[in-house]
């Protein structure tokens, strides 16, 4: 038993160092195989002219910017989907709106907490001023006005907040081709100034000026499409959020509107979210 053992161990130790040979020499051979690339770009980066190069670092930051506005934006947008799913499951097993604005800082923020907490505090004001009306109608009406005003309000606020950013996204979409288009229309110049100069309109003489400029609108492009396609799902993923919020926002005014309705002289603390 202890022979076979052994001689386990030592068929794997020499399959680890076969795998770890053979690993080490792939290693070689892509490192031999991106050497080439590497000089190669920065040889066309030297010969390309100022203007050129200065086009492309724009584009290489725009594309930071761009991917980097897109990851943060959708994992926040991701959250805060699940936080408001959370706060409307919350909302709908609470006993009243009363037990659940005490736990209100348990939840963490999103849209509909925010409606919810604005609306209640607005119910609580208007529920007093309820009570020194001398047309019980006429003050229903007001606070449901009141109430829906400042729902709307919210939801205005809640959508600028997960707006922000994203229009940098529809400008980097728009503008980075029109960028690169004009890096390669300033290379271009200077490929038809060199003929002008040496005389010698071959294609082999015009070919790496034209090459070289043509590499401005691939930047551009490759700039432009994700921050096109991150504009797009991002404004999906908040519409989705605005309609959760909205949709709230209505069901949450149709149980004020009947508390104040119905319940004439029970006090806002009782308010019952069924």
């Amino acid at each position: 038993m202890f022979k076979s053992s052994t001689s386990l161990a030592v068929f794997a130790f020499f399959v680890a160092m076969h795998a770890s040979q053979l690993l080490a020499e792939e290693a070689v051979v892509s490192a031999d195989r991106v050497a080439p690339l590497l000089d190669g770009i920065v040889s066309h980066l030297e010969q390309t002219g100022m203007v050129v190069l200065g086009v492309l670092i724009i584009l290489v930051l725009a594309s930071i910017s761009t991917w980097s506005i897109f990851c943060a934006k959708w994992f926040s947008l991701r959250r805060v989907e699940k936080q408001t799913a959370n706060f409307v499951e919350n909302f709908w097993e609470s006993r009243s709106l009363n037990d659940l604005n005490k736990r209100l800082s348990d939840f963490s923020p999103s849209p509909t907490r925010e409606i919810f907490r604005v609306g209640y505090a607005e119910l609580v004001r208007t529920s007093q001023i309820k009570t020194t009306e001398q047309s019980s109608t006429l003050a229903t009406t007001i606070a449901i006005d009141n109430i829906g005003r400042s729902l709307h309000k919210t939801r205005i606020v809640e959508r600028r907040d997960m707006e922000s950013l994203i229009p940098l996204l529809a400008i980097g979409a728009s503008a980075c081709p029109f960028i690169g288009l004009f890096g390669t229309v300033w290379g271009i110049m200077g490929a038809f100034e060199g003929i002008a100069m040496t005389g010698d309109a071959s294609l082999a003489a015009v070919a790496p000026g034209i090459s070289e400029a043509l590499v401005a609108t691939a930047f551009g492009l490759a700039a432009a499409i994700p921050a096109a396609v991150g504009y797009n799902l991002l404004v999906n993923k908040i519409r989705g959020v605005l309609t959760n919020a909205e949709s709230f926002s209505a069901d949450f005014l149709n149980i004020i509107e009947r508390y104040l309705i119905t319940e004439k002289t029970a006090p806002p603390a009782g308010t019952t979210t069924s």
